[in-house]
């Protein structure tokens, strides 16, 4: 019978592919582009609130994938709130736009879903120091990978694309390598930091197991 460590592992792979790649590749172009068209740096107000309601549509995704993710694993004493991420994301992935412009936007986005997440999912890894740095490390590469290969991909391929086809193609080849790095870095680290119900209740076993040969034989 497979582990819940190993089922919760396999989740967070497919949960994660599938909110960066479905949510932020797919869904985030259509919303923001596809209704308003084409933008400038400067935005117009229709453009703004679409690009914005996009950026809440993904971040409530991804929150709430983390969420249930964690409550089946057992975890309900610090399950992921939503509500930093509806707050700080999009608003920080607009002060990377338009102080430093792209691709610090998306730079500054996965630093806050990976510092948020460094502080929210704290309480439930057994080394919480090592953990904070860990994380934000993560969406970094991941931010890194994702800037790489889809602003690359763009300026040699995607750039001569016309309207949707290219915003699509773009933030696929942005979002998919992120998530493929989000979802495999993780289930490295977490394999070693996640403590599940199980893992208290094998450590309980063992102890007592060794309480049981150390106790004296009676003569």
């Amino acid at each position: 019978m497979e582990s819940a460590k190993n089922i919760f592992l396999k989740k967070w792979v497919t949960g994660n592919i599938a909110v960066y790649s479905g949510a932020l590749g797919l869904f985030h172009p259509l919303i923001a582009h596809g209704l308003t068209g084409d933008h400038d740096k400067l935005l117009t107000t229709p453009q703004f609130i679409m690009h914005t309601l996009s950026l809440f549509v993904f971040v409530f995704l991804l929150a709430r994938t983390q969420h249930r993710l964690f409550q089946m694993a057992g975890k309900r004493e610090a399950l992921t709130r939503i509500w930093p991420f509806l707050f700080f994301t999009p608003w920080v992935f607009w002060l990377g736009y338009y102080t430093l412009f792209v691709p610090f936007d998306i730079l500054f986005m996965f630093l806050s879903i990976g510092i948020i997440n460094a502080i929210q999912l704290k309480p439930m890894v057994k080394f919480p120091k090592k953990w904070v740095w860990q994380c934000i490390l993560g969406y970094f590469l991941a931010a890194v990978a994702g800037i790489l290969i889809g602003l690359g991909a763009y300026l040699l391929y995607y750039k001569h694309l016309q309207g949707i086809a290219r915003d699509m193609a773009t933030w696929l080849s942005i979002s998919t390598p992120a998530a493929l790095v989000v979802a495999y870095y993780f289930r490295y680290i977490l394999t070693i930091q996640i403590i599940l119900p199980e893992d208290n209740r094998s450590d309980m076993i063992l102890e007592r197991a060794s309480c049981v040969v150390l106790s004296p034989t009676p003569s």
